[in-house]
């Protein structure tokens, strides 16, 4: 068995106890509320983040720095290391590891997801769970690779204000999610959002989630996940119409700085049948 590490941050919302079972650094990412800076993972975080949001006052993050990605991977001292980050489009977190990677040597590799959150979280157990069964480093690397080309998200925002106060998403595709409707719909793949629907109820919303999963594989998928903001009502909804998923997990409170209250959404791998 080979001796690989497996980074990651804690935007990829890796339900706890299975990130430890299989050995996954998770680096948590700062929040900033106008009273004190936390580090994402604390108990009751995101309840504050969302407060904070509901009465307009600044709430910020900051990714893991280059110095935390290098201090994780001397302290680490594996003979490979595979650094996971969120897509570069949306954060510096992959600049951040390549900068502490090129610091520690060739021993250590970064995989960029190409998406985020949940997914994100998808292409980190696919490596993890490689590795666990004995691949060596660069077939690791190559079957997050494959999970990274694989990997759909499709989620329905409460409101667009989180969102577009984030600057994630560029600004044209707010202002057509903005005229669709009350719940808009969006897809993230290949490190891009696009609006999907226009549903004008959180039953209309959940109804095109359901219907991206079963036409987009997610029924014989074998890598999937629910995720929800503050909302599990939403989320046991969503899984009763999608029948079958991994596992459900809540956003952390770094992601739903961007995302919102009551966000509920899926994440599945592709089957190869299904990649567009």
């Amino acid at each position: 068995m080979h001796d690989i590490a497996l980074v990651a941050d804690s935007s990829a919302c890796l339900p706890p106890g299975l990130a430890h079972a299989l050995g996954i650094r998770v680096l948590p990412i700062t929040v900033h509320l106008p009273d004190a800076d936390f580090l994402d993972g604390v108990d009751r975080l995101a309840s504050g983040v969302y407060r904070a949001l509901e009465r307009d006052e600044p709430v910020k993050s900051s990714p893991p720095s280059v110095v935390e990605y290098f201090a994780a991977i001397e302290e680490i001292g594996a003979r490979s290391v595979i650094v996971v980050t969120p897509a570069a489009e949306f954060t510096t977190m992959y600049r951040n590891a390549r900068l502490a990677a090129e610091m520690a040597g060739p021993h250590v590799t970064v995989v960029d997801s190409r998406t985020a959150a949940a997914g994100h979280g998808l292409v980190v157990l696919t490596g993890a769970e490689a590795a666990s069964a004995g691949a060596s480093p660069a077939e690791t690397v190559s079957a997050m690779e494959q999970a990274s080309a694989r990997v759909d998200l499709v989620a329905s925002l409460e409101s667009l204000g989180p969102i577009r106060r984030s600057g994630r998403v560029p600004s044209v595709a707010l202002d057509v999610a903005g005229r669709l409707g009350v719940r808009p719909v969006f897809r993230m793949r290949f490190g891009a959002v696009h609006p999907l629907a226009s549903p004008r109820d959180t039953g209309a919303a959940l109804a095109r989630i359901q219907r991206e999963w079963a036409t987009g594989g997610g029924p014989a998928s074998d890598r999937s996940a629910i995720f929800h903001a503050d909302c599990r009502d939403l989320a046991e909804s969503l899984e009763r119409r999608l029948g079958r998923v991994d596992h459900v997990v809540e956003l952390s409170a770094a992601m739903g700085i961007h995302t919102g209250r009551r966000v509920v959404g899926a994440a599945w791998l592709q089957p190869e049948a299904h990649r567009a």
